[in-house]
């Protein structure tokens, strides 16, 4: 009996040790191991300063990645859990995706790129001018601002309102945005480079670079270059015409991140700016794409940033003037600029962002599922909807080229929201009309290439759902 008893024993043993090494043996488990390393190495050598990456935090993260690499059974799952890691990882600018392009030709790209008419918006109410800028990036956002400050000078303009609430960041087109506003040149911040921290343990101070002369320039790519070759680089603007002189509300929320908080930062030297909203993303640093096997691309920083009137915004942000939820800080600067007292318009907001926060679905947690996530089997990649207020839920995944089906469902499935009888499929950018009962049809999206997709979900009206897709 006690040798039926060992020999069980052994053949479990056995068997575990199959099982545990069957993953670490698989060519596709070998390859993304190969990867991990090389993501490993990349930090080493081009992170802007090695001594964050000696902190238990990041070296903890790093070994996850490895196990990740051991594990997972597909590229994109690896993909999907390096990002998911990062989401809250020790620094922020870490991403990986498959290469489109190579990393030297992404700089040209991004540098040329056009992003379209809906990242500037010009809107008047009376003398009114709001201006929204919802990314940085782009050489026609960046003429879009131009011409917008063009055309608030040729109108009587009495008031500037900026929003910044859904501006992620970008490249440089917040240099216009700055510089209409600005009585005097200002030295704003300093970008800084490993260089400098091979050589130093404090940070770095305005007298530091007074003898540097200022970057300036359009170029991502020569922004790269540059701010890698030296310790410090000096970021100063100066004034542009036309110049706006009426006071002026800058809107933010805890998504304005990267170069849209360099500039917040940038306006808030001025004393007619008015930061009102929530405390910024704290994700302010520059980050380049380096090529890894595999055909993948990692973004990781090469630089960071300090304010020169409030210091290191990485892992701060920056802090509003006016603190207010977001989804009430337009009508909050609209009422100061009719003349309400702040203390009024406070509570006038407050009442709205209560009535706004109801949510239609209780403590209800909806998610995208669907033949993407295999029906929510693949928690990792299975998006959960947040409330925005005002009846709407939002999530935002990214699909590779194909055809999907999914619905929106609480985790029990005790209802879901699907396709109507007479429609199935839907269209990016076009409000589709769905149905609330258990067991409706799947709704169908064909995706022709690889996309970052926004899922708005409208509930306000019980009998009227709507889902609106918004390409990123």
């Amino acid at each position: 009996m006690k040798q039926l008893t060992l020999l069980f024993i052994v053949l479990s043993l056995g068997s575990c040790d199959f099982r545990s090494s069957n993953k670490k043996d698989n060519p596709l488990n070998q390859d993304l191991v190969v990867v991990a390393d090389s993501i490993s190495l990349m930090m080493s050598k081009y992170h802007y300063n090695p001594a964050e990456l000696a902190t238990d935090e990041y070296l903890d993260l790093k070994k996850k990645v490895m196990g990740l690499a051991e594990t997972v059974e597909t590229k994109q799952e690896f993909i999907d859990g390096f990002n998911e890691l990062w989401k809250n990882g020790p620094f922020s600018h870490v991403t990986l995706g498959t290469a489109e392009r190579n990393a030297g030709e992404m700089a040209e790209f991004i540098d040329s790129l056009r992003v379209g008419d809906h990242s500037v918006s010009l809107q008047w109410m009376d003398t009114t001018a709001i201006l929204t800028v919802t990314t940085m990036t782009g050489v026609d956002t960046k003429e879009r601002v131009f011409e917008a400050y063009h055309k608030i000078a040729e109108k009587e303009t009495t008031s500037l309102v900026i929003d910044l609430r859904n501006n992620t960041g970008g490249t440089f087109a917040g240099v216009p945005l700055i510089g209409h506003v600005l009585t005097d040149s200002v030295d704003a911040g300093i970008f800084v480079s490993r260089k400098w921290w091979e050589t130093h343990t404090r940070a770095p101070k305005l007298e530091d670079v007074q003898d540097l002369v200022p970057w300036q320039g359009w170029s991502l790519k020569s922004f790269w270059h540059d701010v890698q070759d030296k310790p410090l680089t000096r970021v100063r603007f100066g004034p542009m015409q036309p110049h706006f002189d009426g006071p002026v509300y800058v809107l933010i929320s805890d998504k304005s991140a990267s170069a849209a908080e360099f500039a917040v930062d940038a306006l808030a030297h001025e004393e007619k700016v008015t930061l009102i909203g929530e405390t910024t993303a704290g994700e302010m640093l520059s980050q380049k794409m380096f090529d890894l096997p595999q055909g993948l691309q990692l973004s990781l920083p090469i630089a960071e940033y300090y304010s020169t009137r409030i210091g290191r915004i990485e892992g701060a942000g920056v802090q509003p003037d006016i603190a207010v939820d977001h989804s009430a800080a337009k009508d909050l600067a609209l009422s100061l600029i009719d003349g309400m007292k702040l203390d009024d318009a406070l509570a006038q907001a407050q009442q709205k962002v209560d009535k706004t926060m109801v949510q239609p679905l209780a403590d209800e947690t909806i998610y995208l599922f669907g033949n993407m996530n295999d029906w929510g089997k693949k928690w990792n990649s299975t998006p959960r909807f947040e409330y925005k207020g005002n009846g709407i839920y939002e999530t935002t995944t990214t699909f590779k080229k194909g055809r999907y089906e999914f619905k929106i469902a609480p985790m029990n499935w005790n209802f879901d929201y699907g396709a109507k009888p007479d429609q199935e499929k839907v269209a990016i950018g076009q409000s589709t009309a769905l149905a609330r009962v258990p067991g409706s049809s799947n709704l169908i999206i064909a995706i022709e290439e690889e996309t970052t997709l926004t899922f708005s979900l409208d509930v306000s009206d019980e009998k009227a759902s709507l889902l609106q897709i918004i390409k990123n």
